[in-house]
């Protein structure tokens, strides 16, 4: 708008200018016509004092150019009379009047002096007997081009505010439907996508109310989708934990047939040692068995939602829980609990990953190894470590304490418990480190912050 606004300011001075020029073009040319018509038969008779008495009476213009200067001169140059004797005396040559105008050019408009130059011959019989050459003042002239200007500069400015106004106004209405759609776009991808209020859609336009019903009817095949998805979910969970459910049964009925069997063959022959060690066996087996089964539930599901703040006593019971076993493999089980206090973090949640990476230890560690464990807090954190004299983890066990692979077997004492501890480390917004000792084995150290119960309620 403003280069347009600059544009139309220059056209229509260069237009003024034009028109002004040539209609001082016109007026100059009638005067010097009249003045030329009553000098030429004083010029021919050489009588200086007539032409100075016509171009003295004929000085004085009308429409505001005040009064001319007026120099007639011969064919030779020489001044004949002039309406300012003493600025121009007779005789004296105009040379550089004639200089200023080039060619056949009879009017010069100067500015910076604000006074236009004229000139006219005079022609008696077809035979040039001398010149005319007249300046006046065009003050008034410039000074309406100025009016002009100011006028056409604050007419423009208003209107070019005027129509920035009406374009930011047109601009904001053109864009409101587009923010009302992105705002229901944003509010999408927070939650369920809203579908835009009819009172909305009635007041677009034509082609934004037809985007409007089209994004509710996508909004709305959207939130049926979701609805479906989430449906299908529920579906799904409820069959998985009808499977869940089937195989639980299945995997433990089929150990306590046998263990039922081998109950009644020890009450029949169970002073026969070969058949009681024998039953044993199996008994053992089958509640290793049923062991991983409750693990691989306690895993997808725990009913421990009332957490209570961990306690020295509540790992020390691992100690006494662990003891036959470490006394059967002939371990030495190095314990330091140096916890003094209830810490603000959930007891079973800890209890579960202590006793798993401790069961992870004792299938790893050779006969006659040594463990270490050790728990400590300090500042706003709970340091849990696990060490043994074993082989060291496996890859497959690293990644599954880094949470990147999946349980391994339990055959070489890195499966299931190892995920249940990294599932249960990561709801309790921990970190595990896995470390190499340099005296052999794994170390593992558990990190956990110390949050209030009340935060924890959701754990596992």
């Amino acid at each position: 708008m403003l280069v347009v606004s600059g544009i139309m300011t220059n056209a229509v001075l260069s237009r003024l200018r034009e028109t002004q020029e040539r209609h001082l073009a016109a007026m100059s040319t009638i005067y010097l016509n009249g003045l030329a018509a009553a000098l030429v038969p004083h010029v021919l008779r050489d009588d200086n004092w007539e032409v100075f008495d016509t171009i003295d009476r004929g000085a004085s213009l009308e429409g505001g150019f005040g009064r001319a200067t007026i120099v007639v001169v011969d064919t030779n140059g020489r001044t004949i009379a002039a309406s300012d004797p003493k600025q121009t005396p007779v005789l004296s040559r105009q040379a550089d009047r004639e200089k200023a105008f080039q060619g056949e050019s009879t009017l010069i408009v100067n500015g910076a002096s604000a006074r236009a130059y004229a000139r006219r011959a005079l022609v008696y019989q077809d035979r040039r007997i001398g010149s005319i050459y007249v300046d006046y003042d065009v003050r008034h002239l410039l000074r309406e081009r100025e009016d002009v200007l100011r006028t056409l500069l604050w007419t423009n400015a208003a209107i070019a505010v005027l129509l920035a106004a009406v374009g930011y106004w047109i601009i904001r209405r053109m864009l409101g439907p587009l923010r009302t759609l992105s705002r229901h776009l944003d509010l999408g991808v927070a939650g369920a996508v809203q579908p835009i209020p009819a009172s909305e859609v009635q007041g677009a336009t034509y082609e934004f109310r037809r985007l409007f019903r089209r994004f509710n009817v996508m909004a709305d095949a959207v939130n049926d989708r979701e609805a479906i998805a989430k449906e299908l979910a529920n579906e799904e969970r409820l069959a998985s934990l009808g499977r869940l459910a089937s195989g639980m049964a299945h995997e433990i009925n089929n150990p306590l047939g046998g263990l039922f069997n081998a109950i009644d063959t020890i009450k029949r022959h169970g002073e026969k040692p070969a058949v009681r060690n024998a039953s044993l066996d199996l008994i053992e087996r089958g509640l290793r068995g049923i062991r991983d089964v409750v693990r691989a539930t306690l895993a997808t599901y725990r009913a421990d939602r009332d957490p209570r703040n961990l306690s020295a006593a509540d790992l020390d019971d691992l100690k006494l829980l662990l003891a036959p076993e470490i006394a059967r493999r002939a371990l030495t089980l190095d314990w330091s609990n140096v916890i003094e206090r209830d810490l603000p973090v959930p007891a079973s949640a800890v209890r579960q990953i202590a006793l798993n990476l401790l069961l992870n230890a004792l299938q790893a560690s050779p006969s006659g190894a040594r463990l270490h464990f050790g728990v400590s807090a300090s500042g706003d954190q709970l340091d849990l470590s696990v060490h043994d004299q074993g082989p060291g983890l496996s890859p497959e066990a690293r990644a599954v304490l880094d949470g990147v692979g999946k349980s391994v077997s339990s055959g070489d004492g890195s499966g299931l418990g190892l995920w249940m501890t990294r599932r249960l480390v990561h709801d309790l917004g921990g970190r595990i480190a896995v470390e190499t000792s340099p005296i052999g084995g794994a170390l593992v150290r558990v990190i956990i912050p110390l949050v209030a119960v009340v935060e924890m309620r959701d754990v596992a």
